[in-house]
């Protein structure tokens, strides 16, 4: 089985991805270098704070993760495929990202 040396968390403050960084904590400590992508944070700006990104950073560094923070725009493309090239340019054994979810209530009442 091979290492996992280099990991692109696609973050974006919600509890699906705050799970899948604490789920992934192991490897992220062993990893060699880490990225945490912020795409389009201009968006739920008051959800990132002043410098989207940091909090988590904080976090994983306090933990001995070797982390650095990117902020991207999408332009309005495709952000799994701008997920997918950023992984591909950074070198990434494995992306860790939460999963798109609605509450149930709004499944129930919408559909969706």
């Amino acid at each position: 089985m091979s290492q996992v040396r280099r990991i692109l968390v696609a973050w974006n403050t919600t509890r699906e991805s705050i799970r899948a960084v604490s789920d992934a904590l192991p490897l992220l400590v062993k990893a060699k270098a880490v990225e945490v992508l912020v795409v389009d944070h201009q968006r739920h700006s008051e959800d990132h704070g002043q410098e989207p990104g940091a909090d988590i950073a904080r976090h994983l560094a306090r933990h001995g993760v070797n982390v650095e923070v990117r902020r991207l725009s999408s332009g309005g493309k495709d952000v799994g495929g701008l997920l997918l090239s950023q992984a591909a340019a950074f070198g990434a054994d494995l992306l860790v990202m939460g999963a798109y979810g609605h509450t149930q209530l709004r499944e129930w009442m919408f559909g969706v």
